[in-house]
């Protein structure tokens, strides 16, 4: 959800539905949490980065 919402235009309502239904709060706290973990964790942070520069290389 976190790169979905990094990397897309999309509504919250629309990735969550993609996920299954979720509601767009879920997408909120999603990012939330995962943005709090990047700032905490440097290898968290570089895993992220790696996928993120994987998915924008396809």
């Amino acid at each position: 959800m976190y790169l979905s919402r990094e990397l897309t235009d999309f509504s919250l309502p629309k990735i969550g539905e993609e996920f299954g239904g979720r509601d767009h709060t879920t997408v909120i706290h999603a990012h939330e949490k995962i943005s709090k973990d990047l700032k905490e964790d440097p290898i968290f942070k570089q895993e992220v980065e790696n996928l993120e520069k994987e998915i924008r290389n396809v």
